[in-house]
């Protein structure tokens, strides 16, 4: 197999694009939504793409990136191969010859994030020492089967105690302060998601870059109000629902979760069934997400309806 970097070249996109469509069927790719997702990963890492090709055919395509270009680093990879090659030395190849890059630029560890599913890279990570430190299941809903009906008295008994549900749209239009105020409440959420390494506050800069993003619809967010609060404190609970560019009669659920003063009260079932109501009303079949298995949010999932896919698995080595 001869590896080389890949350039970016609509030739490279296409080839790409072909790799994609024969490793996930199942998934819709296009040059278009390749070049934005790899635009987009470029704005908050350094990354490093190769092709490999043998017989003039594209059948790996391997990539690592990390945060910045200071020593010391956490270097992450990932790798895919063409199925009629993923049992033979391709994998292997692709794989010594990213580990051979980033080892040479001293990163103090290496992780990378294979589904369960994917036997030949599990094998490889085992291979070369590498640990498996979390589990996040992956699943979907199919929205045409749920009856949010079902979910009303929840909904009027948290109206009852003064919880108000309305999308970020309704929220940007009554309060000028949306931006900061909305990352508040998400840092509050978010540094108690289990996360297999140390938590960092996501700088409001780099949070608020998620509003221009090509996936963000501001009516498809649900944020719960509690009215007997002021000011920030007024933001209890969201759940996020963005577009899926390779799977676009379906949503992407990101972040859902409650601020600590209002768990247990069935907040994130109610957000949940919002973001269900709104791909109902807008044409959309499935939901996707992902969970650490531990993570309350998981079994909330289950509860109402996902099923299961085969899960991320997080490995690292050093």
């Amino acid at each position: 197999m001869k590896i080389q970097p890949f350039t970016g070249s609509d030739a490279d996109y296409a080839a790409l694009v072909e790799l994609n469509r024969q490793v996930e069927p199942d998934r819709h790719f296009t040059i278009a939504g390749l070049r934005a997702a790899e635009a987009e990963r470029a704005t908050h890492h350094r990354t490093a793409r190769f092709l490999g090709q043998t017989d003039g055919q594209t059948v790996a395509t391997g990539l690592y990136w990390l945060e910045t270009d200071e020593p010391g680093q956490t270097h992450h990879f990932s790798l895919a191969v063409h199925p009629a090659y993923q049992q033979s030395s391709v994998p292997r190849q692709m794989q010594d010859y990213l580990l051979a890059r980033m080892e040479a630029e001293q990163p103090v560890a290496i992780t990378s994030n294979p589904k369960e599913d994917e036997r030949y890279r599990i094998r490889l990570l085992d291979e070369d020492g590498f640990a498996l430190k979390m589990r996040f299941p992956r699943s979907f809903l199919d929205v045409t089967g749920v009856d949010c009906a079902a979910y009303e008295p929840l909904l009027a008994r948290l109206r009852g105690q003064g919880i108000r549900f309305v999308t970020l749209s309704d929220v940007i239009a009554e309060d000028p302060e949306w931006q900061h105020n909305v990352w508040r409440m998400f840092t509050a959420i978010d540094r108690d998601i289990p996360s297999p390494e140390a938590y960092t506050e996501t700088p409001f800069a780099e949070y608020a870059e998620y509003y221009s993003g090509d996936d963000y619809r501001p009516d498809s967010w649900a944020i719960a109000i509690d009215d007997s609060r002021a000011g920030v404190e007024r933001y209890v609970g969201m759940c996020v629902v963005n577009l899926m560019s390779t799977r676009p009669d379906s949503l992407f659920a990101g972040i859902t979760g409650v601020i600590p003063s209002h768990r247990r009260r069935k907040i994130a079932t109610a957000l949940k069934t919002r973001s269900v109501a709104y791909a109902q009303q807008n044409g959309f079949r499935k939901i996707y997400t992902d969970n650490e298995e531990h993570n309350p949010m998981y079994n909330l999932n289950q509860q109402l309806g996902f099923q299961p896919l085969p899960a991320w698995l997080y490995y690292k080595r050093g």
